[in-house]
């Protein structure tokens, strides 16, 4: 029996002596990965930071492309009124077109 108990004592020792150790190389890491001390690792901050540039950066080129302020680039809202214009221009070629052509089949049947 005292067999068993000096080995559950070694094997126990053991396993704190390993924890310690783990936690004494994890405590390391962190502090590599944190060098300035305030909780973060650096890397994850350097992130952090690079994403908000890249946000702000991101508005302001948003704010210069909508200059009224509305949400829509105005190149955009330009293009879509423009779209629009040449679809109404369509619309009104096409109707005219139409009634031409009525006009051209009405004149056909009367004459015949």
């Amino acid at each position: 029996m005292d067999f068993l108990k000096d080995l559950l004592q070694q094997i126990s020792e053991k396993t704190r002596s390993a924890t310690a150790e783990v936690e004494k190389h994890l405590q390391e890491l962190k502090e590599k990965l944190d060098q300035d001390k305030d909780g973060k690792p650096d890397l994850v901050e350097k992130a952090l930071q690079e994403a908000k540039k890249a946000l702000e950066e991101a508005k302001a080129r948003l704010a210069e492309l909508d200059q009224d302020k509305d949400g829509v680039p105005d190149k955009l809202k330009e293009l879509s009124e423009k779209a629009a214009q040449a679809a109404e221009a369509a619309k009104a070629k096409a109707e005219e077109a139409a009634r031409l052509l009525k006009e051209r089949l009405g004149k056909r049947d009367s004459q015949a």
